[in-house]
């Protein structure tokens, strides 16, 4: 009789699990996973990048000096090609570079280090999921935030944020040494309505 008991208890759990195991997936069709989330728009992307400087063009009359990139880019899009384009770059002036050197903040009142001020496209080649955002903001000899739009391709009007760090070298998917370096992530944020 005990062994009918402990039966009827563990039947009804047992037809449980099995209906549950059985519901799991019908519930879970029709609805992406994580990365195909992304991709569609849902969700935030995170692109990650390496990249060097290839060029320093000579400004046009009353323009600044532009820098080119290349790169690698990697993360929630796969892999792919970075290209970038520097279009604006104005460096504030550390107390070190007076001379004589003078004391931060007293004689004459600056700040401590360089800091510059930069506007720049970046364009990300991945296939379907390519995109160029414009973006704004700054960096030091440590690295930079910036921050943008997606103003063609993949996800336009979406918010772009920078960060990136300075390598003093790199190495591009051949092999080839580059420096200096920027390693970085792209935030982009999800798709706008409509």
């Amino acid at each position: 009789m005990r062994i009918i008991g402990v039966r009827s208890r563990v039947s009804p759990f047992l037809i449980a699990v099995v209906l549950l195991l059985q519901l799991s997936p019908a519930l879970a069709i029709g609805q992406p996973d994580a990365q195909e989330a992304t991709v569609q728009g849902s969700r935030p992307a995170e692109v990650t990048f390496t990249k060097w400087r290839t060029a320093v063009l000579p400004p046009p009359s009353a323009a600044a000096t532009r820098s080119l990139f290349a790169g690698n880019v990697g993360g929630d899009l796969g892999e792919g090609d970075f290209v970038g384009e520097v279009l604006y770059r104005q460096a504030s002036t550390p107390c070190s570079g007076f001379v004589p050197p003078c004391t931060p903040g007293i004689t004459p009142p600056t700040i401590s280090e360089s800091i510059a001020s930069l506007q720049a496209i970046y364009e990300v080649q991945a296939g379907e999921h390519s995109f160029i955002a414009l973006i704004q903001g700054g960096s030091n000899s440590a690295g930079g935030r910036l921050e943008g739009v997606i103003v063609s391709g993949w996800r336009i009007g979406a918010h772009v944020r920078v960060a990136f760090d300075t390598l003093s070298s790199c190495t591009d998917r051949d092999g080839v040494a580059h420096g200096p370096c920027f390693d970085g992530t792209i935030r982009v944020g999800r798709a706008p309505e409509k």
